[in-house]
């Protein structure tokens, strides 16, 4: 069995980019939720303003967790054990037995963006500000589409945004990891690092038949992938997946789903959607935690679309941070 991703992968554990820590269901007015991403231990709150809000979760004051037994405090946070009270940008505001702030204890507040009923953050390991921003997702606003996140879409796996991502332009292993019956071709279009879109043509098996159709994956950075297909009605599934340490990552499917507009229930077609996609990612999983990264891949006639890929995928990583290859004869 391969040793920690970090072994199998040459490049950094964390790109740069937004990525999902949670859903905004999960987090109340007045509530906090503890977690644990990118090796470092945070507190999601969201205060007064309704906004949600991000901290590194270790008190500068004595180190306490404040994401266990922390409270909120009209748009601050509260330690549980001082008291110590911090705000949306990690700024000691209140100290309940001292006449003045400590200026100088902080905790790292991190770009918190919602979107769709997902709470993202920016991670940058260098500091820098957000670079981009994060798409709006028109489905999440149409009333004929309904939210849907169940907890069986999400998955913890060993691996890395960048495998998991590179399954969207290798069209070979659809056909032999998920019995997908014909792929036509693949049209890339390529830019900055939230500018990655894939189209596939596709042939859907009905129950009438072959249809045909094509699948259209756009990537926003090394965290979020928005796939609709086209052909055999409308769908909208998001990918996201976030690095939990040098190990594993988190990964969720949220789907907005075409609901029927007499009863407002979802239909069959997009909960068949729900189920294959579920089904592919299970399938993939053993591959992904298995498997090492070849820097020079002895690719096959017609898989050029694996080497833009890469290409792109590079403008993800901060020079500063990223390792050396250590694969590349492998």
């Amino acid at each position: 069995m391969p040793g920690r991703a970090e072994s199998r992968f040459p490049f950094t554990d964390y790109p740069k980019g937004w990525f999902q820590v949670a859903y905004s269901r999960e987090v109340d007015n007045g509530g906090v939720l503890p977690l644990h991403y990118f090796g470092t231990r945070l507190v999601c709150y969201r205060g007064e303003s309704g906004a949600a809000q991000v901290l590194d979760a270790y008190c500068p004051h004595l180190g306490a967790d404040i994401a266990v037994g922390g409270t909120v405090s009209q748009d601050c946070v509260v330690c549980p054990f001082h008291g110590w009270k911090f705000d949306g940008e990690g700024r000691n505001v209140d100290i309940p037995y001292a006449k003045t702030v400590n200026r100088v204890a902080r905790l790292r507040s991190w770009p918190t963006v919602e979107r769709a009923g997902m709470i993202f953050v920016w991670h940058s390991s260098s500091g820098t500000a957000p670079e981009w921003e994060l798409p709006k997702i028109p489905e999440s606003e149409d009333t004929a589409f309904v939210f849907h996140a169940p907890e069986t879409a999400r998955w913890k796996f060993r691996s890395h945004p960048q495998e998991v991502f590179e399954n969207t332009v290798d069209i070979a292993h659809f056909v032999t990891v998920h019995g997908v019956s014909a792929f036509g071709n693949l049209d890339l279009e390529t830019g900055g690092p939230a500018e990655f879109r894939a189209v596939a043509e596709v042939s859907f098996e009905t129950p009438r038949g072959p249809v045909s159709g094509s699948v259209e994956s756009q990537l926003f950075g090394m965290g979020i992938d928005v796939v609709r297909h086209h052909g055999l009605g409308r769908s909208c599934t998001v990918l996201t997946v976030t690095p939990i340490d040098g190990e594993y990552v988190d990964a969720r499917y949220t789907f907005f789903v075409l609901t029927e507009p007499e009863t407002g229930e979802m239909t069959r077609m997009g909960l068949g959607f729900v189920r294959d996609f579920c089904k592919q990612i299970e399938q993939d999983i053993p591959i992904w935690e298995n498997k090492v990264f070849r820097d020079r891949p002895q690719l096959a006639r017609g898989e050029s679309a694996i080497t833009e890929f890469r290409t792109w995928a590079h403008q993800s990583y901060e020079q500063d941070s990223s390792k050396e290859s250590t694969l590349a004869s492998q």
